[in-house]
């Protein structure tokens, strides 16, 4: 069960991922532990704890706010992830149980038939951040998972602008099918280049936007 601190900070997280907070927007402890009825010490845990993750910065005269990333940063942060997910998902093709594989397989075939369908980019992309959740776990170590999700906290919210496409979706959910079945088969090699293929194809769509959101930024600012 999560602790008091935990659950506002997956709250507030979450806001950041859904785009209600802004990169650079301050979060104010005094609102939040109103909304949560508390006292602003465990809000100001919450937000410790989403420093850690990369997610909250500290100044010294605007208190919490959200990091803003540099295209690099997000770029470095997607190539460390991805280096991190092939060792996952290779160690997933050796030594996933049947149980979690059906877990994938059931998750992945719903990515699979909502791309062709009408399933939101939103509930798309929560599902995606599910199926590598189970292929983290299924490397069997705690270690993996707790880089690849601190890791997948910090560039979820810049994947969810290179998968807000139906093509980006359909060529997503192609290559999450293709990785099941290299898991399914036990072949390790092709798992890890898969895994790191769907990141790194995220990473360069994610850039595009992030370029073209600026320069338009740019032009009328």
């Amino acid at each position: 069960m999560l602790s008091l601190p935990e659950q506002i900070a997956d709250r507030i997280c979450n806001a950041i991922l859904a785009g209600e907070i802004g990169p650079g927007e301050r979060i104010q402890e005094i609102p939040v532990a109103t909304a949560f009825n508390v006292s602003r010490g465990p809000v100001r845990e919450a937000l410790r704890l989403l420093e850690k993750e990369g997610l909250v910065t500290f100044s010294p005269r605007r208190g919490a706010q959200v990091t803003e990333l540099s295209i690099e940063e997000v770029e470095q942060l997607f190539d460390i992830r991805a280096a991190l997910s092939v060792l996952a998902a290779q160690q997933a093709a050796r030594s996933i149980d049947p149980t979690t594989l059906a877990r994938l397989s059931g998750t992945v075939d719903a990515m699979v038939q909502g791309a062709n369908g009408d399933l939101s980019a939103t509930d798309y992309i929560a599902l995606s951040s599910q199926a590598g959740q189970i292929v983290a776990g299924a490397s069997g170590s705690a270690k993996l998972v707790d880089m690849i999700q601190s890791l997948s906290r910090q560039t979820l919210r810049y994947a969810q602008l290179g998968l807000m496409t139906e093509e980006r979706r359909k060529q997503s959910s192609g290559l999450w099918a293709e990785l099941v079945e290299a898991i399914r088969t036990g072949d390790a090699e092709r798992a890890g280049e898969i895994n790191s293929q769907t990141i790194r194809l995220s990473r360069d769509a994610a850039v595009r936007q992030l370029k073209e959101q600026r320069s338009t930024e740019g032009k009328t600012s």
